[in-house]
């Protein structure tokens, strides 16, 4: 490296460095509440990642259905 120059981290090196921060502070905040009520934050956070993923599901399959069915037929009155 030469003299006086800057090293610059890459922006994976950046996004993971912030990851490990924000967890640590999420790891320290979370451990510090109750149990009952830590274990009621996973559920209520598990309950939404998995409403995410199948409201994802199923627009994606509702979309490919759509989509195999073809363009939607003219009717005779328009």
């Amino acid at each position: 490296m030469e003299s006086g120059g800057v090293l610059l981290a890459s922006k994976w090196d950046v996004a993971g460095d912030l990851a490990r921060v924000v967890g640590g502070l999420l790891r320290v905040a979370f451990m510090a509440l109750p149990e009952w009520l830590r274990y009621s934050v996973i559920a209520l956070g598990g309950g939404f990642v998995l409403y995410v993923v199948a409201t994802r599901c199923r627009d994606w399959w509702r979309e490919r259905r759509a989509a195999s069915a073809g363009p939607p037929e003219a009717s005779p009155d328009t």
